[in-house]
């Protein structure tokens, strides 16, 4: 499901791709597509120096920057006020203001495009236990491959981003490589491959891509006459029979119950209360609804809408309030002792916590005590 006009089983959609291809790999894992760098120490695996280090061509602050951070310096340097140092002057660097701001010599901890004058960096390759980060106490050092990650990232302007649930989505270009890729999708494993220096596989032959088809698209094994019905389709057209036989597929309610499956593990769906005796509950309605929503293919907005203020529409229907079920599967209790305010204000922060998960890709609950250490949540 996909924003409005765009059709709902994207993820049907992208394991139809996976299918073809899932198989046409070698087994052996290939490094990520990169620009080669000269290895400035030991590697991780202790081959000697000067061996390439894989880097990607543009080094992202969300992917490949944080985590660094994270492990290694946002304990001290970070969102938490009670931990982080130096206590006269704390340092922040998970924040671009704090890190391009002026320190006591002058200069920023990170000045951009010049990794080598960089205190961040200088204070990385450090010899003296008294200045090297991360201190020896930690018992943590960088690899030689996160020290060259933050070095190009540096050297590239140091770019920050936005929490990567806050920044627009982009489709990326596909690729050039040597393979003969049928899909969009190939290109991307085979541009890895083309870096380890391995080949794709031939195509899977049609009864097992068929198999193999059926789990993705509704997580059933497919009828043998089925099977049968497709192989003869598929040596007169491939590429025919795979469209025709993928959209057969999607157009089940299997396929419907199979991505109703994951959705609900999302929204915490069960038949039964959770707490005090876990007593059966009678929330079937809304999963049904979920399944009818993919069965229809309904545009992502109407999905969402519904879901979380079906009840709030003018001229609600009656399916519209069912589909309200999504703020309802939480876990309740029955017990006559529960204290009400109580657990209206835990039933709240469910609903908080679940909605910011599945919607905002941000998890809420931390903040229900403290500023959240990574995601902007106070």
């Amino acid at each position: 499901m996909t924003p409005k006009g765009i059709p709902i089983p994207c993820l049907a959609a992208l394991l139809t791709l996976l299918a073809s291809s899932c198989d046409r790999a070698s087994t052996k894992v290939g490094v990520s597509p990169a620009e080669v760098a000269p290895a400035t120490a030991e590697s991780e695996s202790g081959a000697p120096a000067n061996m390439p280090i894989s880097l990607p061509e543009q080094v992202s602050f969300n992917e490949h920057i944080q985590p660094i951070l994270s492990e290694y310096c946002y304990h001290c340097h970070g969102p938490d006020s009670a931990t982080r140092k130096p206590k006269d002057a704390p340092l922040r660097l998970d924040r671009a203001e704090d890190v391009f701001k002026p320190r006591e010599n002058g200069k920023p901890v990170i000045i951009k495009g010049d990794a080598a004058a960089s205190l961040l960096v200088q204070r990385i390759h450090s010899q003296d236990k008294d200045e090297v980060m991360p201190p020896p106490e930690s018992h943590k050092s960088l690899t030689p491959r996160e020290v060259a990650l933050l070095e190009k990232w540096i050297k590239q302007g140091a770019e920050f981003q936005p929490h990567w649930s806050f920044a627009a989505l982009t489709r990326p270009s596909v690729p050039k490589t040597t393979a003969e890729a049928a899909n969009p999708i190939d290109h991307f494993i085979a541009e890895k491959l083309d870096v380890a220096g391995l080949k794709m596989n031939p195509s899977e032959e049609a009864r097992r891509f068929h198999r193999r088809l059926s789990f993705d698209l509704t997580g059933l094994p497919p009828q043998p006459e089925a099977t049968d019905a497709f192989e003869k389709r598929y040596q007169a057209d491939p590429d025919k029979a795979v469209a025709e036989e993928a959209k057969a597929m999607m157009a089940t309610t299997a396929h419907a119950e199979h991505l109703t499956r994951h959705w609900l593990d999302a929204a915490r769906y069960a038949d039964t209360h959770g707490i005090h005796i876990d007593n059966y509950r009678s929330i079937w309605p809304y999963r049904d609804w979920v399944i009818n929503a993919f069965k229809s293919n309904m545009p992502w907005d109407q999905f969402t809408v519904e879901q979380i203020a079906g009840d709030l529409l003018p001229n609600r229907t009656l399916d519209q309030q069912i589909a309200t079920g999504f703020s309802r599967c939480l876990a309740t209790t029955g017990e006559g002792g529960a204290i009400a305010e109580e657990y209206d204000a835990i039933y709240a922060k469910d609903r908080v916590d679940t909605t910011s998960a599945v919607w905002l890709g941000l998890t809420t609950g931390c903040a229900a005590c403290h500023d959240h250490k990574f995601d902007p949540i106070s």
